[in-house]
């Protein structure tokens, strides 16, 4: 057997010498007067709000829904308080 892939048995091992020397490099420079500058796009700062909606209140929208599917949810008092914490929202 002469030559198994390549491999020939009859050459003795050689030593390994690098073909460049290593030369240490020097220090990066110091940046000055850089920050660095995170951005929250829209859609990651609503995400992040989810956690604030409170939970929904079943019973309370059952009943609302009855009331107004039967006519009775939307009285003049109703819609007077609303009118007065729409105007005070938007006034403030």
């Amino acid at each position: 057997m002469t030559n198994v892939n390549g491999i020939q048995p009859n050459m003795a091992p050689q030593s390994v010498e690098p073909t460049n020397p290593v030369v240490p490099s020097a220090p990066p420079a110091q940046a000055v007067g850089v920050s660095d500058v995170v951005e929250i796009s829209t859609a990651a700062a609503l995400a992040a709000k989810v956690h604030e909606i409170p939970d929904v209140r079943a019973g309370l929208v059952a009943r609302v829904k009855q009331e107004i599917k039967a006519g009775t949810y939307e009285t003049p008092e109703k819609i007077d308080i609303a009118a007065e914490r729409l105007l005070d929202d938007l006034l403030t």
